[in-house]
């Protein structure tokens, strides 16, 4: 089966959840160029990809660690002055 049309299209997005046509929901189970169409509104554009979020830099990485071992210093610290030792 070719692609929905935009009136087909429109039709699946004024229908309630679950009271689709069947013929239009099993096509659009299937096709991924309508699904998009039919979710964005137009179908999305190939060969755009998300890049992947930039790791953290070393010195960052090395600055979170150690706020994170004077937090637990500071915390085993104050446990200790609350238990009378």
């Amino acid at each position: 089966m070719e692609c929905l049309s935009e009136d087909q299209i429109v039709s699946l997005r004024e229908s309630a959840p679950g009271q689709a046509p069947a013929e239009l929901a099993q096509h659009l189970a299937g096709c991924e160029r309508c699904q998009s169409r039919a979710l964005f509104g137009a179908a999305r554009k190939s060969g755009l990809t998300r890049q992947p979020p930039a790791l953290p830099s070393l010195g960052r990485a090395l600055m979170l660690l150690a706020v994170v071992v004077l937090a637990m210093a500071a915390f085993f610290w104050t446990l200790g002055r609350l238990a009378g030792r």
